[in-house]
């Protein structure tokens, strides 16, 4: 992502909502959405657990598949074509003490694929295989600097798996630092980088480090910092490179890659308490599409969201035959499916 300033004006412009054939629309070609209330039913024994969800989505870019964590529930897992959802038989109780806050895909060097599972409320990281048997857990980093060293808080909200390592956005805590670990051998290295920011202004440190992203064509990790509302790149060394504004207030979770199309779910309407959008930023920074989901389709949970991701529908040959939107919210939670109208 370039540097680059999106406006909340320009951000009312672009939401476009018109009724067609098959339901309402939502945003501007070429992404506007349709909900899709057939995909966005989750198990009938989770539903229970669905309004205290934090969780995030693990889209599985070999298989199609997307791993869902979600807080006292365990993990959901998804069908390529979003058909077929299950919980995964997690019975390991300290897995489902806590809370998890995203998921992010592992795919060891021998092919063999694994999930890490950031617990912001009992202060760890669990790493599962893909049928959530716990394998591994990485507790605080204490031998990291003083900060850890002198007991503060970790509280992490997010992971990325790069370059072989894997990487937590300690984004709860008053360290906001990203430290950096072998998953395999669930230890930490002696690397971290960024701290808490005082100011908007302060780049390469964070109001809150909630959510993180590997960029897959540049190979930068992409953090969401929510409390600046803001996007700031930075390489596998934690070098910063740029940082992206997102309009004021909206407060964003984290983001998601499509090719050169990003995907970015806030907390926030720009206006502070209204409701919340999904954007989709092109590479460049530039704002192409907006959807709201409570206001656009009259999802009443939708005040706030927790995560979006892409999930493209992969068919027989590889190709992509539909992309949708999936979308949390918090507070209450809740979880929608949204159909990409081409």
């Amino acid at each position: 992502m370039k540097k680059a300033m999106i406006n909340s004006v320009g951000a009312a412009m672009l939401c476009v909502t018109a009724t067609v054939q098959g339901g309402e629309l939502a945003g501007s070609a070429p992404f506007q959405f349709r909900y899709a209330a057939d995909l966005s039913e989750l198990p009938a024994e989770v539903a229970p657990k669905v309004p205290g969800a934090h969780g995030g989505f693990a889209v599985d870019n070999k298989t199609g598949e997307v791993f869902f964590g979600l807080k006292g529930a365990g993990i959901i897992w998804m069908s390529n074509d979003l058909t077929e959802k299950k919980v995964l038989p997690v019975t390991e109780p300290l897995i489902l003490e806590g809370n998890f806050h995203n998921t992010t895909i592992l795919y060891r060097g021998d092919g063999e694929r694994f999930l890490a599972l950031p617990d912001n409320e009992q202060h760890r990281v669990y790493i599962v295989s893909d049928e959530g048997k716990l394998v591994s857990v990485l507790n605080s980093p204490l031998d990291l600097n003083d900060y850890y060293g002198g007991g503060g808080a970790f509280n992490p909200t997010d992971t990325e798996y790069a370059d072989g390592k894997l990487y937590v956005a300690d984004g709860y805590s008053a360290g906001n630092f990203i430290s950096i670990a072998d998953p395999w051998t669930a230890s930490w290295t002696d690397e971290y980088f960024g701290g808490k920011a005082s100011g908007a202004r302060e780049y390469g440190l964070f109001g809150t480090a909630h959510g993180i992203t590997l960029e897959p064509h540049t190979k930068r990790l992409a953090i969401a910092d929510r409390a600046n509302s803001r996007v700031q790149d930075f390489d596998f060394h934690g070098t910063f490179l740029e940082n992206v504004n997102l309009p004021a207030g909206s407060l964003p979770c984290d983001i998601d890659f499509y090719q050169s199309f990003v995907l970015v779910g806030c907390l926030r309407g720009p206006q502070g308490y209204t409701s919340a959008p999904c954007y989709v930023v092109d590479k460049d920074g530039n704002l192409l599409s907006e959807v709201n989901p409570k206001k656009d389709f009259g999802l009443e949970l939708f005040t706030h969201i927790h995560n979006a991701a892409w999930k493209p529908v992969y068919g027989e040959n590889g190709k992509v035959e539909k992309l949708y939107a999936l979308a949390t919210a918090w507070n209450p939670g809740g979880f929608a499916v949204m159909e990409v109208v081409r």
